[in-house]
């Protein structure tokens, strides 16, 4: 007996295990080969529920788990760029999306899974080509999942003649009301602990095709597992905005209501999945067609809720934020906090990369905030202590930003990420530094110009002139380089690196010109001194903006 107890162990935990993995490289691989395409579908997330949902499906089939793509619309939410409308439309399509592998489940491939390991192991270790890399990845992930359902399947055999395990087993029989809601928390337990629905359905599978649990015990359990699933975002929420637990009460609620409902009708919900079932397999639900019995409850239970709850989305998100008011001490912060970065996103490392874009370009359009800051000082004689403090103010939070980013990015470098993500976090580290830099000048800028004020004096009518003249030219080459960064065009990259060098020889002749008017007119040495200074910055801008057009090029 002992003997075959650990055989089971084994065979059991090995298998979760080989499956948990399987689902981690299927997954992994699926990333890396979509990756634009998976941003474009987060994207294309609107006010449109009808697409919300789509968005959710489509994704979750991508990365294959419903609570990774929950967690992750709770860090879009988080970061102010999704609105619960949206999460909640993305979070009933999840739903939905995790049933694509319950579906993959039920091919009868499980006698093959050492064969597609053995053979897409090959380009997964030794293909030169990226792409066929991770597709390789991804097929050995699909392999590892029917090995490890094998493994499991064939652990819980021997339970089918031990008495001791059937007498336990029929206190969990899901033809009462109370063994029913036994075998939902049992579900809501396990899912809760191993953090997979997708594995505890496979446990469940395993379980009903060796006849140790019966159909009414699968699908209670099955229901606990769609509640038990929700965990995984309730603990991403925590430290989250308002909004963002929103979203995962949202996800709670959708499935625990769903489930409710089940419970209280249970015998007209197995009554009826059992006649669907068998007018589809035009056989009685036996072990030969359990795995398919179980696809089509998980599927047509979240299938059913969604299309309830479609219609009346916008009273359950006023719901949802009936139940989580705002709070009176959830106030903006004045000190700069990232508005795209969120370490729930750095899972998928396609989509983190694109939110940490933002970030820059966010940088990028704080600069040329401060560019027009220092134009309205120096095109005036009046002082505006305020609008110079401004400037100050933001070159702290640059300096933040910078800092956040790379501490960001680089967490991704840590993981195994593709070759052409790498190189994408190395190029928003570089456009990060460079624009932190850029913001380092503008503040020596406006130092410069303070001293002539601070002295008593001020620029001549031609020096104002070609100081304002700089900065708009400036200005316009940041805009035009954070054009680049999101559209990299190589004829626009030539452009601007012969725009730099048109600014570069314009500040030259700014200063000959005012070496020229040194030597006719008395001019005080301060601001002779700070002229060449404030020009000495614009050049500097010029050049970290240069910088940052040829991170475009790598």
């Amino acid at each position: 007996m002992q003997h075959i107890i650990i055989d089971i162990v084994q065979n059991v935990l090995g298998g979760l295990g080989i499956f948990l993995i399987g689902m981690k490289f299927m997954s992994d691989g699926m990333q890396a080969v979509a990756g634009k395409r998976l941003n474009k579908l987060v994207s294309a997330i609107t006010d449109n529920r009808i697409l919300a949902v789509l968005v959710g499906l489509g994704v979750t089939g991508v990365i294959q788990s419903s609570s990774a793509t929950t967690v992750m619309v709770i860090g879009f939410v988080n970061s102010g760029i999704m609105s619960l409308m949206q999460a909640i439309g993305v979070i009933f399509g999840a739903n939905i999306g995790t049933t694509v592998s319950m579906w993959i489940l039920t091919l009868n491939l499980a006698d093959y899974g050492l064969l597609i390991i053995g053979l897409s192991a090959i380009p997964f270790l030794f293909s030169k080509n990226e792409r066929t890399h991770y597709t390789g990845m991804t097929i050995l992930g699909l392999g590892m999942l029917f090995l490890g359902l094998m493994m499991m399947s064939d652990g819980f055999k021997p339970l089918r003649d031990m008495d001791d395990v059937k007498h336990w087993l029929t206190l969990f029989e899901a033809t009462t009301l109370l063994g029913f809601l036994k075998s939902v928390f049992v579900g809501i337990a396990v899912t809760a602990v191993i953090q997979s629905s997708t594995a505890v359905i496979g446990i469940v599978m395993g379980l009903a095709v060796n006849g140790v649990i019966g159909f009414e015990t699968s699908v209670a359990i099955i229901m606990g597992s769609n509640i038990g699933t929700t965990i995984t975002a309730a603990l991403a929420c925590i430290g989250a905005s308002r909004n963002a637990m929103r979203a995962a009460l949202s996800h709670f609620l959708f499935n625990f209501i769903g489930v409710f409902f089940v419970i209280v009708f249970h015998s007209q919900f197995i009554d009826a999945s059992r006649f669907l079932i068998e007018k589809i397999s035009s056989h009685p639900i036996g072990p030969d067609n359990m795995k398919l019995a179980i696809a089509c409850v998980h599927t047509g239970f979240n299938l059913i809720c969604t299309l309830i709850m479609l219609p009346v989305m916008g009273q359950f998100a006023k719901f949802v934020t009936f139940c989580l008011p705002m709070r009176e001490s959830e106030t903006k912060s004045e000190r700069y906090t990232p508005r795209y970065l969120d370490k729930r996103l750095l899972v998928q490392p396609s989509i983190a990369i694109a939110q940490a874009q933002k970030e820059v370009l966010f940088m990028g359009s704080c600069c040329i905030e401060m560019l027009d800051t220092l134009l309205a000082a120096t095109s005036t004689s009046e002082r505006d202590e305020e609008l110079e403090e401004s400037i100050f103010r933001k070159e702290d939070d640059m300096d933040i930003a910078q800092k956040e980013i790379v501490d960001y990015v680089s967490r991704l470098l840590r993981d195994n990420i593709s070759h052409t993500d790498a190189l994408n976090v190395s190029r928003e580290i570089k456009q990060a530094d460079e624009f932190e830099s850029v913001s380092d000048y503008v503040r020596n800028a406006l130092k410069a110009y303070l001293k002539i004020r601070n002295a008593g004096e001020d620029l001549s009518t031609e020096a104002r002139g070609e100081i304002i003249d700089l900065n708009k030219h400036i200005r316009e080459y940041c805009g035009r380089a954070m054009n680049v960064i999101v559209k990299p065009v190589s004829s626009e990259i030539t452009a601007l690196e012969e725009q730099s060098r048109t600014i570069d020889d314009l500040a030259r002749e700014y200063r000959n010109a005012h070496m020229r008017r040194l030597a006719v007119t008395c001019t005080e040495p301060v601001k002779s001194i700070v002229y060449s200074d404030m020009l000495m910055s614009f050049r500097r801008m010029n050049d970290h903006i240069l910088n940052i057009v040829q991170t475009m090029r790598d």
